[in-house]
Order: C-alpha cells, then sequence, then structure tokens
C-alpha cells in the first residue's frame, strides 16, 4: 500500500468534521519570497464552503493575503492529512484572529509510521548535499563564497534526516538556516531535491552531525512527489531492518548453548 493516499471528497468532508471537533492543531506553510513561513492554528468551524482556523496568540498580527495558497498540516488518528487551501482573509474572533480559507478540494494522507525515523541500513549508501537557497540558486564547483556541503545520511523520515558530514559544514551553519537538499539514494536512482530547515549542528572530532526538517514538501508537484519516494524508502528501509533483526534472532535461537554444556561438564 502507498504511504500517500489521495482522499475523496467524502473522505475530506469527514477528516475536516472530525478536525474541527477536536479543534485539531493545523500547521500552516506559506511562502515569503524564496524563504517558508510556518505558523499554528487551530480547526475552528466549517461555514459553507469555509474552513475557519483559529490563529495563535503570538501570530494575530501575521497577514495573510486574499486568494494566496497556503500549505496545512494535520493529524488525525494515525494518519498525517496534507493539502493546500485558498486565502479568504481575517476576521476578528472572540479568542483573537481567525483565518477564513476555502475548503480544500483535494486531501492526501500519510501513514504517520512514515514520519518514524528509520535508519539507513549498513548496506545501503544515502547521499545528501545541501546549501544556501534554492534549487536554481544551486552553486556549480563548490567555490567558497557559495558553497555545497555534503555528506552521508544516516537516518531518514518524511519529516527529514540527518547527515554526517566534514566538521566544517557544522561551522558555516546554524539552526534555523533555510537551505535547499539534494538527496540521491543509490546508483541510477532519482535525485530528491527539498527545501529544509537545520535543525541542529553537533560536531565530533573531525566530523559533524547535522540535523534537517523538511519544509513545505507537500506545497508543491515536484514535493509531493520526493515525499512519496522518501515515505517509500523509510518503509522500505523499516522492513530491511526487522528482517534483519528477524534473522539474527533466529541465528541466536538456534546457536548451541555451549557455555552451559561448558559448566555442566565442570561439574
Amino acid at each position: 500500500m502507498s504511504a500517500i493516499q489521495e482522499l475523496g471528497n467524502q473522505q475530506i468532508n469527514e477528516v475536516m468534521t472530525v478536525a474541527v471537533d477536536r479543534r485539531a492543531p493545523v500547521i500552516l506553510t506559506v511562502q515569503r519570497g524564496r524563504n517558508w513561513r510556518t505558523t499554528s492554528a487551530k480547526a475552528l468551524a466549517l461555514r459553507d464552503v469555509h474552513l475557519l482556523l483559529e490563529l495563535n496568540g503570538e501570530e494575530a498580527d501575521r497577514q495573510f493575503i486574499p486568494a494566496e495558497k497556503v500549505g496545512m498540516s494535520m493529524k488525525i488518528k494515525h494518519h498525517k492529512h496534507i493539502f493546500t487551501a485558498t486565502v479568504v482573509g481575517v476576521e476578528r474572533g472572540e479568542a483573537g484572529d481567525v483565518l477564513v480559507v476555502c475548503r480544500p478540494s483535494r486531501m492526501q494522507r500519510l501513514q504517520r509510521r512514515a514520519y518514524a525515523r528509520s535508519e539507513v541500513p549498513p548496506n545501503r549508501i544515502v547521499r545528501a548535499s545541501f546549501w544556501l537557497g534554492g534549487r536554481t540558486a544551486e552553486p556549480v564547483g563548490g567555490l567558497p563564497t557559495t558553497p555545497v556541503w555534503s555528506g552521508r545520511v544516516v537516518n531518514l523520515s518524511a519529516g527529514g534526516f540527518q547527515l554526517h558530514t566534514d566538521a566544517a559544514a557544522a561551522g558555516d551553519v546554524e539552526a534555523g538556516d533555510a537551505v535547499r537538499t539534494r538527496i540521491v539514494f543509490g546508483m541510477g536512482e532519482q535525485a530528491v531535491y527539498a527545501d529544509a530547515e537545520v535543525r541542529h549542528a553537533e560536531l565530533s572530532s573531525a566530523r559533524a552531525m547535522i540535523g534537517f526538517r523538511f519544509v513545505a514538501l507537500d506545497q508543491t508537484h515536484e514535493g509531493r512527489t520526493a515525499l512519496q519516494l522518501i515515505a517509500s524508502k523509510v518503509s522500505e528501509y523499516e522492513r530491511t531492518t526487522r528482517a534483519e533483526r528477524m534473522a539474527t534472532a533466529k541465528e541466536s535461537a538456534a546457536a548451541p548453548p555451549v557455555a552451559v554444556h561448558a559448566a555442566a561438564e565442570g561439574l
């Protein structure tokens, strides 16, 4: 079964109803220039063909532009739901500002297990590069003024990844930096491009471990394609890891209890 499912109209209506009943948290993502800005809200009500979202207090002064597209995601039961909605406007509610958007006509459901972090198996090599700016700004040649850093991906989820790279990279980026990433899962595999945010950078001897969070993967066709591939790889790595663990457990169970026999002979 695919990690990402396209929902029908009835399913979308059911999800919207449950979200409002539970006042489900909603993550909003909007593009400003080359950067993505993220804020949070709660599903407040359904009104005709509109969805009303209660903005958090600290975000009350955030301006949303009528007719612009806003990416949204929310967790309902065991799935994460992602969709894009069109802004109608901002109203004043009892508890603060309320964002009014059109009900989505399309929605995708992502199995939440895809967001579980999976270790890349030892026999798989996944490499990633990253740089400041967007895909069209990918530097050529890695000049000192436009560096490209690269390394080996050690774990991955539909929400982000961690990378082993040179210590110098950790000195050039810091938490919160917006970067563009390029991930290659092996020889002949399709390259995946994704916007990301640096979450942490840890130094260890001459190496560094840098953590990234994907940003707005659900906002473009390219991003949704990347999300589908990443989710499928996470599932594949989980299956591989489980199979290896089961094989190891069977080998351990089948091995003769040498130490027990030796102890018995010594009595």
